[in-house]
């Protein structure tokens, strides 16, 4: 009778300690447009990383994890556990994430864990200090165009120690933003530290191990979204002095020294989790927030960063976690970024935090159990497309043709099986409008459902231009009336009246939002396949209002594909057109928001901006001005 009560007490005293179990750390880390090829442990790349594949077999890999296919997006995924569109950011980089949105690092931090960023946060703008203010006010002086902006800053969203900077693309030796200009965006929390010299993924690295040091007996959770591989290209003399003399191409051998560093910075971290005896209860993540640029590699895949393609949004991910039995295996199922908050929660035992309504799924379950994955689908907007991924399926829709891959048997997108599976492509779009509709999302490219009456009134824009000669298609005249930032979101509607005076051809003029400010080389929004109304038309194809000449038409455009920020220029665009005398009306022109606010954009004649557009060969005579809407129609 003893010896089966010592029995019974020696279980109940492995469950209860086996409950009691101290909480598994969390290291993500997050490499920055590293492709699935970049990383040796998948055949195709050229590059080796000893490091990251060891992790990859010592880990449960996820071989079908999906981000975005440009880095916020991705990382508002991980933070959030809701579809980028939900929490402002998306299709495009930018957006400021909302302090009302529960973050990862929130989770952690309610139960005692601390939190720590080390990196490239992309997620919102540097915080407005006494210190940062007057520095980002000079810089910007001379481009009267550009509004100052601040943001939250990292703190505000759960993080108890941050050494970050807050844009993209900066430079590794001097941290100042766009490619090299700006000012320098370096902070430690709130602290403005332009003052800290050099290379920047030599300071993450070093204070994300001293954060892991100091927090050795504390549970902690360390995001390291790291800047390699990201341009601009610059490598140290010591990671160039590494690579293979044979490699004489100096782009290549800049791309191979920095994923030669990122290797090596991976293992630092490894290294001293091992030394401070902590590998086995901290679960680490390896994963990329995109595919590859086009110096990388993602093979099998086609496509790349920026494309929607499989090589845009399929990365490179690892999971490894000894105490909880994430070692040395793969598993199939669809997931993503967008599943790691409850995910990671689950892994840790730990009570999921209030949140907005989540997209994300806990994937702990499948994985623990190598079971089927509980995500269906994955959607993604880009440019002039939208697409879904499946376990089986990717589809692509764009305007006017959709594209279907067995994505399983055909990774890389070479045979479009459209044409033979017309019912999985009629599910996929149902599935589509589903996430379309969950999401609010404004598609540029697709017909928007809405439909209301035009009211012009008080004073209309007239836009006039003369047309001589026999000019092509790509001769275009851009006129420009109005620059104004309206800050798009991917739920927001582009609202405008438009009309034709009686004396002018019908065709030939549209409305568009435009990038730069020289007029001559505008980068017009509304082109092929995009800038689609609600009665189904391209807006370059200058479609003549319905009514006739004379006759106003109150046109809506989806915004999506802009989002977040957009152009701030906004135009009257000629192209394609006959000789002749063109006269263009407009008003009240709107971005409408998915809680049915306004934006004004141009409505009166104070709105008016001196247009810069230049007379050539085939555009004559450009006049813009407000005129009474009376005029209209006689």
């Amino acid at each position: 009778m003893k010896r089966r009560l010592n029995l019974l007490t020696l279980i109940l005293s492995f469950f209860t300690t086996a409950s009691h179990a101290a909480p598994p750390n969390v290291v993500y880390i997050l490499a920055d447009d590293l492709g699935w090829s970049d990383v040796s442990a998948h055949p195709g790349g050229e590059v080796k990383t000893p490091n990251i594949d060891k992790l990859f077999d010592q880990g449960m890999e996820l071989r079908n994890f999906m981000g975005w296919c440009v880095c916020s997006p991705t990382r508002a995924m991980l933070l959030t556990g809701r579809h980028p569109f939900r929490v402002g950011t998306g299709p495009a980089t930018g957006g400021e994430l909302e302090k009302e949105e529960t973050t990862i690092a929130e989770g952690f931090k309610a139960h005692g864990y601390r939190t720590g960023i080390f990196g490239k946060w992309h997620n919102g703008e540097d915080p407005d200090t006494p210190e940062s203010r007057p520095v980002f006010t000079e810089a910007f002086r001379n481009k009267p165009n550009r509004s100052f902006k601040c943001g939250h800053g990292v703190n505000e969203h759960g993080f108890d120690e941050a050494w970050v900077y807050y844009g993209g693309g900066e430079d590794y030796f001097t941290r100042r933003t766009s490619g090299g200009r700006g000012p320098v965006s370096w902070w430690h929390n709130r602290e403005y530290r332009p003052q800290d010299v050099g290379y920047t993924e030599d300071l993450i690295i070093a204070h994300a191990l001293n954060f892991i040091r100091a927090n050795k007996a504390t549970p902690f959770f360390c995001y390291l979204p790291l800047h390699l591989v990201h341009s601009p290209w610059q490598a140290k003399e010591e990671d160039l002095a590494g690579i293979d003399p044979s490699v004489t191409d100096p782009m290549k051998r800049t791309y191979a020294a920095m994923i030669r560093a990122l290797d090596n910075n991976v293992s630092r971290v490894l290294g001293e989790l091992d030394q401070l005896g902590l590998r086995d209860n901290t679960i680490v993540v390896f994963s990329s927030d995109n595919g590859g640029t086009k110096n990388g590699s993602n093979l099998p895949f086609s496509g790349h960063k920026g494309t929607l393609q499989e090589g845009g949004t399929h990365l490179p991910t690892v999971i490894h976690w000894p105490n909880g039995k994430m070692i040395s295996g793969q598993w199939e199922g669809l997931c993503g970024a967008l599943d790691m908050f409850p995910t990671l929660m689950a892994m840790a035992e730990l009570k999921m935090p209030d949140t907005r309504p989540l997209d994300g799924k806990n994937l702990w379950p499948a994985l623990r159990d190598q079971g089927p994955s509980p995500v269906e689908s994955c959607y993604w907007s880009m440019h002039n497309s939208d697409a879904i991924r499946t376990a089986q399926w990717r589809m692509h829709r764009f305007f006017n043709r959709i594209k279907l891959y067995d994505i399983r048997n055909d990774p890389g997108e070479m045979k479009d099986v459209a044409s033979n599976h017309p019912e999985e492509v009629e599910a996929l779009k149902r599935k589509m409008d589903t996430w379309v509709g969950s999401l609010g999302a404004a598609l540029t490219h697709q017909t928007p459902k809405k439909k209301a009456d035009p009211a012009p009134e008080g004073q209309v824009l007239e836009v006039t231009v003369t047309v001589i000669g026999n000019p092509k298609p790509k001769d275009m005249l851009v006129v420009p009336f109005a620059r104004k930032d309206g800050h798009m979101i991917a739920t927001d509607q582009m609202e405008f009246d438009i009309a034709v005076a009686k004396d002018s051809p019908l065709t030939g003029a549209f409305y568009t939002p435009f990038e730069g400010n020289n007029a001559e080389h505008a980068k017009i929004a509304f082109k092929g396949g995009e800038g689609i109304d609600q009665f189904s038309r391209e807006q370059i194809s200058s479609p003549a209002p319905k009514g006739g000449a004379g006759v106003w038409e109150r046109r809506i455009v989806g915004l999506s594909s802009y989002s977040p920020g957009g152009p701030s220029g906004h135009a009257i665009a000629f192209r394609g057109v006959k000789p002749g005398t063109y006269k263009v009306y407009l008003d009240n022109l709107q971005i409408r928001h998915a809680d049915g606010n306004t934006t004004p954009i141009w409505m009166n004649g104070k709105d008016t901006r001196k247009p810069k557009a230049v007379e050539t060969e085939f555009f004559k005579n450009i006049q813009v001005r407000a005129v009474s809407a009376s005029e209209v129609g006689k």
